[in-house]
């Protein structure tokens, strides 16, 4: 059950939608204060409030402006409250959205879950070129290659960053995520044994801590 209580929740979105970054801050701080997790805070408070304003986009009831001041400020937020980042960990992981992903919320989500665990991270944000990529990771030799794919448009160049991956690194492990794998993971992914999915940040969790 969510440590959150809805009037939190209403609060933190009535003031997402109208822009108001400071009372959004203030409703995030307060719920630290009082011990929340922030796991929670970013799937209860901030994915859940994208996900109405989302829909809320869908239905022409917002403007495409007011939607994306609103991700603007959950980004801001999660960098304010970002986790300390490890220095000297024995684990890395590179965290990157693939080529012409713009939508980096829940990489960046991601790779702080990962500092919570106590992993050095590199965080590469949105839209990274496959060549690009592979000369990253062949340069810092992570541990894990954790991969957000949300566009379902961009299917063939999610396949291809897979491909080349799996190829070129074939002993270092790849989790995957983001709302285009939703439904179809098992059948995209079958023929990566090294590739896994992973459907949330909860799920991310509980795999570091018995992969660390």
């Amino acid at each position: 059950m969510s440590q959150i209580k809805q009037s939190y929740f209403l609060d933190f979105y009535n003031n997402l939608v109208e822009g108001n970054k400071e009372r959004c801050s203030e409703i995030v701080k307060t719920l630290l204060d009082d011990g929340v997790d922030l796991k929670e805070i970013y799937v209860e408070l901030f994915q859940k409030a994208l996900y109405k304003i989302g829909k809320l986009w869908d239905h022409n009831d917002i403007t495409i402006p007011e939607e994306h001041m609103a991700t603007q400020i959950v980004e801001a937020l999660i960098s304010k409250y970002a986790p300390s980042s490890p220095t000297n960990s024995r684990n890395k992981a590179v965290v990157t959205c693939i080529d012409k992903e713009f939508h980096e919320i829940g990489a960046k989500m991601v790779a702080h879950i990962f500092e919570m665990n106590g992993w050095k991270t590199y965080y590469l944000g949105a839209s990274v070129p496959l060549r690009e990529l592979l000369k990253f990771v062949k340069q810092s030799d992570p541990d894990i290659i954790a991969l957000s794919w949300s566009l379902y448009l961009n299917l063939a160049r999610f396949l291809e960053v897979v491909d080349n991956l799996t190829k070129l690194f074939p002993t270092k492990k790849i989790i995957v995520g983001g709302q285009a794998l939703e439904e179809n993971s098992n059948q995209l992914l079958k023929k990566y044994p090294n590739v896994k999915h992973i459907s949330s940040i909860y799920e991310l969790d509980e795999y570091l801590k018995k992969n660390n």
